[in-house]
């Protein structure tokens, strides 16, 4: 299947960033020049990860006598490893990156969620739970892609450690559930708070349906996301784009990077305010954090990027 969807790459190679980079002189984003060793140790492992999506398959295939069972397997699988939430869809043109031939019919979908409690620490324990989510995911991706190539199906892990995939259409078609203002897919128990990986392969797996549980309705009327973003880079609500019948909101990749690249601090904003990560699943800790971390922003200034440990630990001990 080739691929029609425009991924961006990762790092300086992308062209938006990469001119960014060349217009200020830099080699590299002030964000990775300021990571900690365990960051970049953490980054490292998933580059790693990267080298080992796919790998020989097993010439004595396993036929598949039920389908549905056989896909119910590989998603306890990934449960087992850690994953979240786990769906599948039908591979389409979208939901592959441009230029890129990938002949698998399937994309099996997970992801974990990250600790929503790490957003009270600031950029940095964001960062560092947002990377070490990232390589789990990447970590269940291989496993999931060995077993399948093992039962005698070719199958190739997708992850941060490589750009085959674009994220949100496959996510979206696996049920995982909409799609947000601020760029992200909300899910109605981890919100936009989580990362993903994907198998691709020609195993015949059950499919599962979009979700929708009223996203994009509340979007239209809620900015706190775009009152929020330091760089002004989320759309008014009635700017948007219809694809395949889904809207989408379309974020400003280059205002975005002044704040998420171009600064030394991780920048999480968008996701940390979305009120998803209780709103629809009512869990009372995420709701409590919620108000700890809004009040923090409050502080600090809605729009800023900066972060007050100061004043952050001061909304801790009222």
């Amino acid at each position: 299947m080739k691929g029609a969807a425009k991924v961006r790459v990762q790092g300086a190679a992308e062209p938006i960033l990469g001119r960014m980079l060349k217009e200020r002189g830099l080699t590299e984003p002030p964000l990775w020049k300021s990571r900690p060793p365990e960051t970049r140790a953490r980054m490292a492992r998933w580059t790693e990860l990267g080298k080992v999506r796919d790998g020989a398959v097993n010439p004595r295939r396993t036929e598949i006598a039920d389908i549905g069972a056989e896909t119910e397997a590989l998603k306890a699988m990934a449960r087992d490893l850690g994953a979240s939430v786990v769906g599948c869809a039908r591979l389409t043109p979208l939901m592959v990156a441009e230029g890129i031939d990938l002949p698998h019919d399937y994309i099996f979908c997970l992801v974990v969620g990250e600790d929503y409690g790490q957003a009270l620490g600031g950029p940095r324990a964001v960062e560092t739970e947002s990377t070490s989510v990232y390589v789990r995911c990447a970590e269940i991706a291989t496993a999931l892609a060995d077993h399948v190539r093992a039962l005698g199906y070719p199958a190739v892990a997708h992850h941060n450690g490589g750009d085959d995939i674009m994220a949100l259409p496959a996510l979206y078609a696996a049920g995982f559930g909409e799609l947000g203002k601020h760029g992200s897919l909300i899910h109605p128990t981890l919100g936009a708070s989580f990362r993903p990986g994907f198998v691709t392969t020609t195993m015949p797996l059950a499919l599962d349906e979009p979700y929708r549980f009223g996203v994009q309705d509340t979007c239209m009327k809620c900015n706190i996301c775009a009152n929020n973003c330091p760089a002004e880079a989320i759309p008014p609500a009635n700017e948007y784009e219809i694809t395949e019948g889904v809207r989408r909101w379309i974020t400003d990749v280059e205002k975005c990077y002044t704040v998420s690249r171009l600064r030394e601090q991780y920048c999480h904003i968008c996701v940390d305010v979305c009120p998803y990560i209780h709103k629809e699943n009512g869990d009372p800790v995420r709701k409590a954090q919620y108000k700890q971390y809004m009040a923090m922003r409050k502080k600090a200034g809605y729009r800023t990027p900066a972060w007050f440990p100061e004043q952050a630990a001061e909304v801790l001990d009222e």
